[in-house]
């Protein structure tokens, strides 16, 4: 879904009329509404649609607004569906707790204020479809990273292919071996040839013989002389086996590389008394092997390159991923916070004009707009912490943690060392703060903890963050970090950690998990927090 396409909005009512009220005041949104007048036809609707917002009425005749949502919850595809009670009969607050514990989003009363019900709609419209854009992008990287590992498993079956023709020119070398007649020569106990056959000849040209004693040398390669012979001599001295490769010039004045091998024959003290050997053409194993050396060299540098494109592509969609929520934060505050701040501005002069019967409706109504103020805050703050980009991470997080204790009972603390803690690059604050939200995350979600432990620390060019709690605990296969034991948080908590250099790791504490991250830092403003605060 892109930001052009218009959103389904599901508006469930058995009277007509109200319906007919709510298509007129969400018809300025340019959203697709679509009217169902009882539970049954607003689950067809919701099988037949792609669903935004459910915009479902308490009271109705057949199946009554929380029965509807608890349908609607246990089929997989609604999980995650916006749902918005109203009523303007059940109007209590065990109604509203009822309400959301079907999984509702809000809970709105009778009479209905147009602009109010329109800004939540709009919201959730808007959030529906950024997690549309989200989940095509992760399809996106996800076929990409497809396409990558396919094109390395070529590299690597072509690599192998390499292989396995090195390994056949291997066995037909040996096989020429034993079947061609290879340049073989013997040599005396001190290391004179004194016979070489015709083949040497033949390559070399030499008259017949010519190659008898040491002069065999001058054929060899200036740059291969020298070490050959050292080796020859240190063989002889030793009486071990000689092996050796070199370069010999043929008849028509260029080099190719042979292969010199030589065994000694012994007399019945052990001592070496005579030489046989055999010189073979290695030229274009070499040639091969040059040629692998070269193409893993290539396919390496091509791995480096495919991987380092990944990591960019990954470290873009997660900078994305923040601007995003910096920008949908600071709409949400400087936007539709604003204006519900105006309209309570405007409500409560409205309240000191004294309307009589009606100045419980309308502090009834500011009521509902200091709810909506807060709730637009929490969730601009949420997304993006202004404290981040203001004042830092220390008062980012204390925040973070003040918030989440009100709302998980978990008690949270911060320990920070040294307490002069530096501020950090604004990027690295950003990933910092994100870890640990998502960390946090996991403890509130899944941990069953009490209390939750971060400690942040700098020392000697380091940043060392932990969250530490006294839940459960984990899977060994997620502590280990293998692959399909870690989810979507998990993971983007370790690419987070990977794009600035660093280390996470997971450790079961019993009880407890242990969340720590190092990353290696330059200190960006050397003013400490404590003298900016």
């Amino acid at each position: 879904m892109s930001e052009k396409e218009k959103a389904n909005i599901l508006m469930v009512d058995d009277q007509p009329a109200k319906l007919l009220t709510y298509e007129v005041i969400l018809r300025e949104l340019n959203e697709n509404l679509i009217r169902s007048t009882s539970a049954k036809e607003a689950m067809e609707q919701l099988l037949r649609n792609e669903v935004a917002v459910v915009l479902m009425d308490v009271s109705m005749p057949d199946l009554d607004g929380f029965e509807l949502a608890d349908m609607i919850r246990q089929h997989p595809r609604f999980e995650r569906t916006a749902i918005i009670f109203i009523s303007g009969v059940r109007l209590t607050d065990v109604d509203r707790i009822k309400g959301y514990q079907r999984g509702a989003v809000d809970y709105i009363t009778v009479p209905v204020v147009p602009e109010l019900l329109r800004a939540k709609v709009s919201i959730f419209c808007e959030l529906h479809r950024k997690t549309h854009q989200l989940e095509r992008l992760n399809r996106e990287l996800e076929q990409r990273v497809k396409e990558r590992t396919d094109e390395l498993d070529r590299k690597a079956e072509a690599l192998q292919q390499l292989n396995t023709e090195q390994l056949q020119k291997n066995l037909e070398m040996d096989a020429i071996l034993q079947t061609a007649p290879d340049i073989i020569f013997s040599q005396q106990e001190d290391g004179a040839r004194d016979y070489v056959s015709d083949r040497f000849y033949e390559y070399t040209g030499a008259p017949i013989g010519s190659a008898n004693g040491f002069l065999w040398l001058e054929y060899v390669h200036p740059e291969d002389r020298e070490r050959s012979m050292a080796m020859w001599t240190l063989c002889v001295r030793s009486g071990t086996q000689y092996e050796s490769e070199y370069r010999m010039r043929g008849k028509d004045g260029t080099y190719r590389w042979f292969r010199a091998r030589a065994v000694p024959l012994r007399d019945h003290q052990g001592k070496a008394v005579r030489w046989y050997g055999t010189c073979v053409d290695i030229h274009d194993r070499k040639l091969i092997e040059q040629s692998i050396r070269d193409n893993a060299v290539a396919l390496e540098k091509m791995v480096d390159d495919r991987t380092s494109a990944l990591r960019r592509l990954s470290s873009r969609l997660m900078k994305i991923q923040d601007d995003e929520r910096r920008r949908v934060a600071r709409e949400l505050h400087d936007g539709l916070g604003q204006n519900l701040a105006a309209a309570k501005m405007r409500l409560d002069g409205l309240l000191q004009a004294d309307l009589g019967s009606k100045n419980d409706e309308v502090a009834e109504t500011i009521e509902l707009l200091d709810r909506a103020i807060q709730q637009v805050r929490s969730v601009s703050h949420l997304l993006h912490p202004p404290l981040l980009d203001e004042v830092g991470l220390l008062s980012a997080l204390q925040w973070y943690l003040d918030g989440l204790t009100k709302r998980s009972n978990i008690q949270t603390s911060l320990s920070v060392t040294p307490d002069d803690f530096p501020r950090l690059a604004p990027e690295l604050e950003t990933a910092v703060f994100r870890i640990i939200q998502e960390a946090l995350t996991n403890v509130y979600r899944h941990s069953g903890a009490t209390h939750a432990q971060v400690g942040l620390s700098w020392h000697q060019g380091e940043v060392t963050f932990t969250v530490r709690d006294d839940g459960k605990g984990i899977e060994e296969r997620t502590a280990e970090l293998q692959l399909g034991g870690i989810g979507v948080g998990i993971g983007g908590m370790r690419q987070r950690t990977k794009e600035f250099g660093g280390e996470l790791r997971i450790v079961n504490t019993h009880p407890g998990t242990l969340v720590e991250v190092v990353i290696p830092c330059d200190v960006s403003v050397s003013r400490p927090l404590s003298a900016i605060a």
